[in-house]
């Protein structure tokens, strides 16, 4: 039965998440107009989404909507279904940010697994990215998250190398660029509190925001959007401080 347990998550904490979407996708309908007139616009740079574990680019694209209607540009990580990055698909990311960022540095924002990747990619390629912003992701443990990892090696075991101790403990690391993790309490996925920044490497460029969101409703959140939107706005205004 214990070895059963790793395979699940919780019980409630799965009930309430799935139960949760239908709420998240009505009221994400009814206040997106609202939150888009009210957000504070940026300079346009490009934003680059990279989606949770097995999901596709289909499921960023409410989050993708929103932040073009304030000026940016977008991309989804046109890699399939996330079910881990293999070599061949690392390389074609690490292709896509060179070529994402041609115009300047991006923000990358990983949902989930997408966020263990999008720390990564800025860790290898850091001239490239602005700032990092992970929906959900686990950082410094994977705690709460045995079951997901379980099921990730069964999918794509080619793919688990960053389920090592040695691949855990490089993802701690602190990032060389401005990082922002999101996370929630409510998470009925993944212990929220594994998705922060740790304390002792919190700074100006190290940031945790907690909402109160579900684990697959980040992406739908107006509470997250918003909090997306006042980031990169603050982003924006830096830069053009910078460049005046």
């Amino acid at each position: 039965m214990s070895n059963l347990r790793e395979h699940l998550p919780s019980l409630s904490g799965l009930v309430r998440e799935v139960t949760s979407l239908p709420t998240s996708f009505v009221t994400l309908a009814l206040g997106l107009g609202e939150l888009s007139a009210q957000s504070p616009h940026g300079d346009g740079h490009t934003v680059l989404v990279l989606p949770g574990f097995t999901a596709p680019d289909i499921t960023t694209l409410p989050l993708r909507r929103f932040l073009e209607s304030l000026g940016y540009r977008t991309a989804g990580w046109e890699l399939g279904v996330n079910l881990g990055i293999k070599p061949a698909g690392e390389t074609q990311l690490e292709d896509a940010i060179r070529r994402l960022a041609a115009d300047g540095p991006i923000t990358i924002i990983g949902w989930s697994l997408g966020g263990v990747y999008a720390r990564e990619a800025a860790r290898r390629q850091p001239d490239l990215v602005r700032r990092v912003i992970t929906l959900g992701t686990p950082i410094r443990n994977r705690d709460g998250a045995q079951w997901i990892i379980n099921v990730f090696k069964v999918l794509n075991p080619t793919a688990a190398e960053d389920l090592t101790p040695e691949g855990t403990a490089r993802h701690a690391k602190p990032l060389t660029v401005p990082m922002t993790a999101v996370y929630s309490l409510r998470d009925g996925i993944i212990d929220g509190r594994s998705c922060r920044v740790p304390d002792e490497d919190v700074s100006l460029d190290a940031q945790n925001v907690k909402v109160s969101a579900t684990h697959l409703g980040m992406g739908f959140s107006l509470e997250v959007l918003a909090v997306l939107a006042e980031i990169l706005a603050a982003d924006s205004q830096a830069e053009a401080a910078v460049a005046s």
